[in-house]
């Protein structure tokens, strides 16, 4: 899979074909300055954050809940170095942006990543998210992280595809 701002197009088609069964026309579309706050002169007229948004109305109940960082080609972002407490820790470090980023808007912190040489992309969801949709995950595999941190909520990490396979743009709607 690709790094940057590829792996983010790759993102948007994927959110894109999951609303409607088809890549095209896109719904998302990565940001400008992805990652960062930002403003647009769209037909919405509203702050940004993370990598992805909507640039049609359909999508635009997804990225009204949620900011969505994506991640990918990090060689040393690993779920084992969560248990070493290493000084660095990169899943900490993307967790800790998208989380920040959606408390400066009020969203719900989305994060999609895969590490270097892997094939499966993970979604991580905060608890809040786990709680309200936990009765459709049921059956999926997941990990549940936590920092030991009051400041930063854990994460449950799923296969983005079975994620998204089990959670539909209704049920999303319904958050």
């Amino acid at each position: 899979m690709a790094k940057g701002s590829e792996w983010e197009r790759n993102i948007c088609k994927f959110l894109s074909k999951w609303i409607q069964g088809t890549e095209k026309p896109y719904i998302f579309w990565r940001g400008h300055g992805s990652g960062g706050m930002f403003t647009t002169s769209d037909a919405v007229g509203e702050a940004f954050s993370g990598d992805v948004y909507s640039v049609r109305k359909e999508g635009y109940f997804f990225t009204d809940r949620f900011v969505i960082e994506t991640k990918n080609g990090y060689k040393s972002a690993s779920f084992d170095k969560h248990f070493k407490y290493n000084k660095s820790d990169p899943l900490k470090e993307f967790w800790t942006q998208v989380s920040n980023d959606s408390k400066k808007s009020d969203k719900m912190p989305m994060l999609i990543y895969k590490k270097k040489g892997l094939p499966t992309p993970w979604l991580g969801i905060n608890p809040i998210v786990y709680d309200k949709l936990k009765i459709h995950l049921r059956g999926l595999r997941f990990m549940h992280v936590g920092w030991g941190m009051e400041s930063l909520d854990d994460i449950w990490f799923f296969e983005m595809k079975e994620f998204f396979d089990s959670i539909t743009p209704e049920i999303i709607k319904e958050l």
